[in-house]
């Protein structure tokens, strides 16, 4: 009896109290995704406040130019800084150059012209070309700067055979360094001032004459040179060269004017 109503207790359904609510879930409301952008996904920066409108933005752009100021003027203060600079160099080039012009033209004025100051200048290179020539004729180790020893050009070769004294042979008078030597030593005499300003007549005769035979003795050279000794002295060349141009100089000037100096023609 006792099994049978434990038994129909334990058969009877159960049923939910009036009380009790039902245990369904109530339908929840989807949440939106979480947007917060993670430290990857950050937007770009904000405008800066020179690019904002409000006052801020135009203060900072306000300063803007002026942090930038000194690199935009630094080119123009060294543009005026190199135009000051060229500028002074070239005033003083051209101090210089006026300076030299101006001298030039004093010391041709004191010569009594182109033409004699032309004739001096050249004697002058003459004569140091020749001081050299006798200095290496006389030294015991003759050496030419600048002049090499070969076939064609050869100084040591020229200077030292029979053709380098006068007349030729090995048992010559008189080197031919000294011989020119004397000849520009005269002509420096004679194409100086005093000399182109002398009253005295043979004085131009006599510039004539030296020139004259100084332009034989340069041409002998050449042909000993060319066909005797078969070697060039390029500072006999030198000196056969200033010696045509005085023979020129002299010439046309006899040419023109006769045989006679400036005091005359120039009035100088």
């Amino acid at each position: 009896m006792a099994s049978r109503q434990s038994a129909s207790k334990s058969a009877k359904p159960v049923t939910a109290s009036p009380t009790s609510k039902p245990t369904a879930s109530k339908p929840t409301a989807s949440k939106a995704p979480d947007t917060k952008p993670t430290p990857a996904q950050q937007p770009a920066a904000t405008p800066s406040a020179a690019a904002r409108p409000n006052g801020n933005g135009a203060a900072a752009r306000k300063q803007a130019p002026s942090k930038q100021a000194p690199s935009k003027q630094a080119p123009g203060k060294q543009a005026a800084a190199g135009r000051g600079a060229g500028a002074w160099a070239a005033s003083g080039i051209r101090a210089v150059r006026d300076a030299v012009v101006s001298a030039l033209r004093a010391t041709v004025d004191w010569c009594g012209g182109g033409l004699p100051f032309a004739t001096i200048l050249f004697s002058v290179l003459g004569l140091a070309d020749s001081v050299y020539l006798t200095v290496q004729h006389f030294s015991t180790a003759p050496s030419f700067g600048f002049c090499p020893e070969n076939k064609t050009i050869n100084c040591l070769a020229v200077t030292t055979s029979e053709w380098s004294r006068l007349p030729a042979g090995p048992s010559g008078g008189i080197p031919v360094s000294v011989a020119g030597l004397a000849f520009f030593v005269f002509m420096v005499a004679i194409n100086s001032r005093w000399g182109w300003r002398a009253r005295w007549a043979p004085v131009h005769w006599a510039r004539l004459a030296a020139v004259l035979v100084g332009i034989l003795l340069v041409l002998y050279l050449i042909w000993a040179e060319l066909f005797r000794i078969d070697a060039i002295c390029l500072y006999c060349t030198g000196v056969h060269i200033i010696t045509f141009i005085l023979f020129a100089l002299i010439i046309s000037r006899v040419v023109m004017s006769g045989v006679q100096g400036t005091e005359t023609t120039d009035n100088g």
